[in-house]
């Protein structure tokens, strides 16, 4: 009997946050397409089945940094749902405490965490590391930055031509770059040359390049190729460098140790992976506390009540929940606090 009311109550729970997700799924379409938008009106040679695709990435990411939310929704409106059909005074009837009626759901949510971190995650990664490259692509100004076991590099391009810029090492300030190689093409991809370099440094836009040796198309050696500086103008800033996993959402719990370890070793920072990290084995937790607190809210109501005004509670809440985790992150990045830490504060 308690195993088919237990089944009954994840079913209408489940229920309940289906409606919330097709809610949400709406809106967050009808936002990712304005955002396309913009963009395409300004890409006319582009199909509009690429508008599509474009939109369609982003969406299971942006669904999964909200599905706290829906959760959260979800709970009210599954509680507001059995509390004005008198279905919690059965429940009690049968011997089911408030706490009890708010543990089933919160359990479900934890489960569904697993199952998001675990399947969801590593698919909405790729698709929205997919969707950066796919439109680095059709962004003629935008220049790619990416690390991997060989280095950090670079697509520089401008309106003459465009350059593949591989760096071996960054030290930890960022002050100077170790072994540096450039290879130099045509808007038509024909090779011009390839600049070596054993070090340099980055000031604004200008790379002061040192013990640099150049190798032409021709492949003439002579001595001019051989140089003890050498200036070369870029679109990559030192931020830029700093700033190479800005969107550390394209990777998933299953390769971020491999990705962290990468950037160590070229002599980059990992707070933002140890953040997406501590993100990531968390979100269970996050999801069972969010259905806690859309219990807590209603179930002890002791009238029936309407949707609207405990939706309205939930954005609020939602709101200041964002506010926190946001603020928790930035000090914890200034060093007050630690990163881990930080992750578990909201």
């Amino acid at each position: 009997m308690l195993k088919s009311i237990n089944k009954y109550i994840i079913n209408e729970y489940i229920k309940s946050l289906f409606v919330v997700i097709a809610v949400m799924l709406s809106i967050i379409l009808l936002i990712n397409l304005l955002d396309e938008f913009n963009f395409f009106k300004s890409k006319k040679d582009l199909k509009f089945i690429f508008f599509i695709i474009f939109t369609i990435l982003k969406v299971p990411n942006v669904f999964i940094n909200l599905f706290p939310f829906i959760v959260l929704f979800g709970g009210i409106v599954f509680y507001l749902k059995i509390y004005n059909h008198n279905e919690v005074i059965s429940l009690r009837v049968m011997g089911y405490s408030n706490i009890q009626i708010i543990l089933i759901p919160a359990l479900t949510s934890f489960v569904v965490g697993y199952v998001i971190v675990f399947l969801i995650v590593p698919f909405s990664s790729s698709m929205l590391k997919y969707y950066e490259e796919l439109r680095s692509e059709y962004n003629e100004t935008k220049n790619l930055v990416f690390v991997n076991e060989t280095g950090i590099w670079i697509l520089d391009k401008n309106e003459k031509e465009k350059n593949i810029i591989r760096i071996e090492k960054i030290n930890k300030d960022f002050s100077t770059l170790t072994r540096i190689t450039i290879y130099n093409y045509d808007n038509s991809n024909n090779f011009i040359k390839r600049i070596d370099a054993d070090e340099g440094i980055i000031i604004d836009k200008n790379w002061q390049l040192n013990k640099v040796h150049i190798i032409t198309a021709n492949k003439k050696n002579n001595k001019d190729n051989y140089l003890n500086n050498y200036s070369y103008t870029s679109n990559i800033n030192i931020n830029e460098l700093r700033n190479v996993y800005k969107n550390t959402e394209t990777t998933s719990l299953l390769d971020i140790n491999k990705e962290m370890l990468i950037l160590e070793d070229k002599g980059y920072s990992t707070i933002d992976l140890r953040i997406r990290y501590q993100k990531l084995i968390s979100f269970p937790i996050y999801l069972l506390a969010m259905s806690i607190l859309s219990g807590l809210m209603i179930i002890n109501l002791g009238k029936t009540s309407n949707y609207l005004k405990y939706g309205t509670y939930g954005v609020i809440i939602s709101i200041i929940i964002y506010f926190l985790n946001d603020l928790s992150i930035t000090i914890a990045k200034s060093g007050i606090i630690s990163v881990d830490f930080s992750v578990w504060i909201p």
